[in-house]
């Protein structure tokens, strides 16, 4: 009975919409917007800064903030149903309210201000258009701010493909297989020339992240900066305070993902005899339960699933087809990586952007460096185990024993390439080992105890960048462009592997499988708008992407031929289409003929419209260049594929979309932080 009143008095509060609260302090920042809508914040002070930002952000796309806050408090479920549950069971899985409570305090007393001025920004615009406020989301604080990005950052390293493997009774995790770069292919990239290589002696950064162009890991273009000192230019996410990447005048940084081995799977010993215990340095013990409430929306009702949590000594434990395992995983209770990305965005040299790197409180992402000095760097940013020998660590290791749990806080140092004497680097989210010229590199005999926990393979954009830049003497501006949009499959490319596969095919009796032989035998290897072949290609490889990233039997490269083919004659009544007719980018009353490929430079991905049209809906997007000049003057050049509102009534709703179609730049400057930015202009 008390379970039950307990739950009922839980409902009653769930369903109470508390009162808005006022501000503590007073804020009065300046928002002013470019032609293109993009805000600048000018503040006071940081606190009064990141207000602006809660507040501009909300302005241009409140309802996915919200749904970033809802996450950060456990409550998705209530408000999307089964899909958001699965993000609540992560939020309890992870600890992450406990995390925050146990270590909020341990944050820096500026970074807490930070993140406070950012939730009075976003209840202001609440007060002013309760309209908007969904059920639950009321009365931002501070602390949801933090838990939002402790929420998130185990999911860039690929954190839930580990739990997907252990959550299902009828799994077999000991036999997970490593990376690849089929997994991977969607990823970003970065690049960055110093004045030894550049054919002008300037030295460049390009941003040029792949996400989603929609929800809350898409990116937001803003520029913040205070009375203080605290200026940056760039981009962030729903939920975040300020850029997390891009430049403040002086420093400029890129991040892509990367693909760490942080976490491992331990298989516990347990019998009939000991139910609800397992076996560990040589006594049984009871496994910590902790039972939880799914608040899940089903139809105009939310409903609360019970689910029972088990945790051992390593971490969460779950039965599977191999038996009870348990997961441990780096960075497990780490709240400090937003405050990390707000060190870094004030450096404004190398030597304190290292500091902030040092933190370690950002588990993943390959870090690209440039100041105006013209040092760039290169950093595989990750809180690797230092994991104890004797081990196979590639499967599941045994759960009986003390001696091969590793420290959360002991970790190995991490690869890192400072001033290449090739005079540039990129990154694609392959192996660090491939980061520049061959003759630069860095080996993995340098770091033999990270090299077995960090990924082997390249992409094919880690072989497009090698193969366009290193045999050039220097790099001009046009050069480097001309290598971040590139359009061509290397021929060492899963994409290339694939297209020979269905080459080398037998279509003696079979006329379609000749007709794609034969179309195929003309591919030029590039992804243009013009070409022919592209789209046959591109929706091939697609299908076995997307089959892979689901944890599915990918199809075989003839059959997805086959089905890529079967869609081309049906929509568009032939197998040849050109690649812009039938990858397009839409939004609102925009749609426009696109380039571009999932595994390329030039990247992009796409969902199927019902009108046969490939909507493409992730990759290239938000991108940035910072250019240098020899005497230090900054150039910063940038794009988006729609517009900085999500609001389709707005006309910053699409507003870029031509422009990012023909390859063009939007020029900004970043000036002082009490002279805020001026307007942008076309290239």
């Amino acid at each position: 009975m008390r379970a039950w009143a307990a739950l009922i008095a839980a409902i009653a509060i769930a369903s109470c919409t508390p009162a808005p609260l006022p501000p503590a302090r007073s804020y009065a920042p300046t928002i002013t917007r470019d032609a293109y809508g993009v805000p600048s914040i000018h503040g006071r002070d940081d606190q009064e800064a990141a207000y602006g930002i809660g507040l501009a952000h909300a302005q241009d796309n409140f309802a996915t903030i919200q749904l970033v806050v809802l996450a950060a408090r456990g409550r998705l479920g209530a408000h999307l149903g089964e899909d958001g549950a699965k993000s609540d069971f992560l939020w309890n899985l992870l600890g992450i309210q406990d995390a925050v409570d146990a270590n909020y305090d341990n944050l820096s007393e500026d970074f807490r201000a930070v993140a406070q001025g950012y939730a009075d920004g976003l209840n202001a615009y609440a007060l002013e258009h309760p309209g908007e406020v969904l059920p639950g989301a009321r009365n931002v604080t501070a602390r949801d701010v933090v838990a939002g990005s402790a929420l998130t950052v185990p999911l860039f390293w690929g954190f839930e493909r580990t739990l997907g493997a252990v959550v299902s009774e009828d799994s077999h995790p000991c036999a997970t297989r490593e990376a690849s770069a089929e997994l991977i292919d969607n990823g970003s990239n970065a690049f960055a020339v110093s004045p030894r290589r550049s054919s002008d002696g300037h030295t460049r950064l390009i941003v040029n992240s792949h996400q989603p162009w929609a929800g809350p890991v898409a990116w937001y273009e803003a520029s913040i900066a205070s009375d203080t000192g605290w200026r940056m230019y760039g981009g962030l996410f729903p939920g975040s305070p300020f850029p997390v990447l891009g430049t403040n005048g002086d420093i400029a940084f890129a991040a892509t993902v990367n693909l760490p081995d942080l976490a491992d799977i331990y298989r516990l010993t347990t019998d009939d005899a000991h139910r609800g215990q397992y076996f560990f340095d040589g006594e049984w013990k009871r496994f910590r339960t902790r039972q939880i409430w799914l608040w899940v929306k089903k139809g105009p009702v939310t409903i609360p699933v019970p689910r029972t949590l088990r945790y051992t000594e390593h971490g969460p434990a779950f039965e599977t087809a191999d038996g009870w395992v348990a997961v441990r995983y780096a960075g497990a209770g780490e709240i400090r990586a937003l405050e990390q990305f707000y060190r870094m965005g004030h450096a404004h040299n190398y030597e304190q952007w290292r500091d902030a790197m040092d933190m370690r409180a950002i588990p993943s992402f390959n870090f690209l460096f440039a100041e105006s000095t013209g040092r760039i760097a290169f950093h595989y940013n990750a809180i690797l185990p230092n994991r104890a020998e004797g081990y196979d660590w590639s499967g599941c290791v045994p759960g009986d024993t003390s001696a091969n749990i590793w420290a959360m806080d002991d970790r190995i140092g991490a690869p890192r390439l400072v001033d290449p004497s090739s005079g540039w680097l990129y990154s694609t989210n392959g192996a660090p080992w491939s980061s520049t010229d061959p003759s630069a590199d860095l080996r993995p005999e340098q770091y033999p105890a990270a090299a077995a926990a960090i990924e082997t393979y390249v992409t094919n954009r880690g072989y497009r960048a090698v193969e366009l830049l290193s045999p050039l003497r220097t790099i001009s501006d046009e050069q480097l462009l001309a290598a971040k949009f590139d359009l061509t499959s290397s021929e060492r490319s899963a994409t290339v592997a694939g297209v020979n596969e269905i080459l080398a095919a037998d279509s003696s009796n079979d006329t379609e499988l000749a007709a794609i032989q034969n179309l195929l035998h003309t591919w030029d290897r590039r992804a243009t708008s013009d070409s022919p072949a592209a789209a046959l290609v591109g929706m091939t490889y697609q299908a076995i992407y997307n089959a892979e990233r689901a944890g599915r039997a990918p199809p075989t490269a003839v059959d997805a031929a086959r089905a890529a083919a079967a869609h081309l004659r049906t929509h568009f009544g032939r197998l040849d289409p050109p690649l812009g007719d039938v990858l397009r980018l839409r939004r609102g009353n925009v749609d426009l003929p696109l380039e571009g490929a999932p595994d390329v430079l030039r990247a992009i991905r796409w969902h199927d419209d019902p009108d046969g049209r490939l909507s493409a809906d992730f990759g290239d997007g938000f991108m940035m260049i910072m250019d240098w000049a020899p005497d230090r003057t900054l150039t910063t050049r940038v794009i988006s594929q729609w517009g900085t509102s999500d609001r389709p009534g707005s006309p910053h709703y699409n507003d870029q979309s031509e422009m990012f179609v023909r390859r063009e730049w939007r020029t900004v400057r970043v000036v002082a932080p009490n002279q805020g930015t001026a307007a942008q202009t076309r290239r």
